[in-house]
């Protein structure tokens, strides 16, 4: 049995009680799971690829530690080749097929909900970007800053495409934890909450720039409040259906159904919808959807947004802010 044919016949309904056991810090997040196992059954698994992914138990620390299912190879090749591959099964692993394809599922989706997602992860863990805005330029200095003044310079390299990186050898002094003396602990201490500060402005500003690209209905001065709020969450969606009717409605369903969101923690939103021209929403159907997600979360001045974009893809995108302002 290929990894495509156990997809197909296990609903993802049926798997999903085993994700929420075994994802139980994330079930605000169950939704991106649905999803990606919606583009999966959508799609066709490469005639050339070959190979076979085997389901086994794995222990370690010579048999201390709890066992678990391990799924390999999952993230060596594209979704099209890894859907073709036989399922090996070890004898000893009695599993229900649901929770075999729940395992397949939270295995194949470890770097990105989606084949695009899957790569951009893995290029950014890799590609070195040049800092722009104002918050990225202070982040890079504080970061270059520490890597020549605090990283041994035996211990300091640079990737191929310019990416800072440290090189920690075994029983090196920055693998283990060292005690120092008190005076680089307040610099410690510093550096830690600038860079978090720092990090938090870098992505407030790629939300108020997402939020106001071309062809928005928001301009910058409805969104620049973000930048003084507490703290938020970003949720994204996708509608991943054979046709445009009922696009809003799957995006619904992700947040009433696969969704368990804290909304008392916040008390503000924004509702962001990305909508390719090529396939618009009709006014009644957009107005309807806009009118259950304010009741749905029960913010008395959120913000309803909306941007026409040039995909060709008919998929519309969501993104919900959650706020506390």
């Amino acid at each position: 049995m290929t990894l495509k044919e156990l997809l197909d016949k296990v609903e993802f309904d049926a798997l999903c009680p085993y994700l929420e056991k075994y994802e139980p810090k994330h079930l605000d997040n169950i939704y991106a799971f649905r999803e990606a196992y919606d583009i999966l059954r959508t799609l066709t698994p490469s005639k050339q690829a070959s190979g076979e992914i085997r389901i086994e138990w794995e222990q370690d620390n010579g048999g201390t530690e709890e066992k678990w299912i391990s799924v390999c190879p999952m993230h060596d090749a594209n979704w099209e080749d890894v859907l073709a591959r036989e399922l090996i099964i070890a004898p000893d692993v009695k599993l229900p097929m649901e929770e075999l394809a729940m395992h397949c599922l939270w295995e194949i989706t470890y770097w990105g909900f989606s084949p695009d997602e899957k790569d951009e992860t893995i290029a950014g863990m890799v590609r070195h970007t040049c800092p722009i805005t104002k918050y990225e330029i202070a982040l890079d200095k504080l970061d270059e800053s520490i890597w020549r003044h605090q990283v041994p310079r035996k211990c300091r390299s640079l990737s191929p495409s310019g990416k800072r990186c440290r090189i920690i050898a075994e029983k090196h002094p920055l693998a283990v934890n060292v005690r120092h003396n008190r005076s680089k602990r307040k610099r410690a201490y510093r550096q830690e909450r600038r860079q978090e500060f720092l990090e938090k402005m870098i992505q407030r500003e790629k939300t108020i720039a997402e939020l106001t690209v071309n062809g928005s209905s928001f301009e910058k001065k409805d969104v620049t409040f973000l930048f003084d709020i507490q703290y938020g969450t970003r949720y994204e969606y996708r509608s991943v259906t054979s046709n445009v009717e009922g696009r809003l409605d799957y995006i619904l369903t992700s947040i009433i159904k696969y969704q368990q969101i804290e909304l008392k923690k916040y008390n503000n939103a924004i509702f962001y919808l990305s909508v390719p021209s090529r396939y618009p929403l009709a006014d009644l159907e957009l107005e309807n959807f806009r009118i259950k997600i304010r009741e749905l979360l029960g913010y008395d001045n959120m913000l309803f947004g909306m941007a026409i974009t040039d995909s060709s893809n008919m998929r519309i995108k969501a993104v919900l802010h959650l706020i506390l302002d």
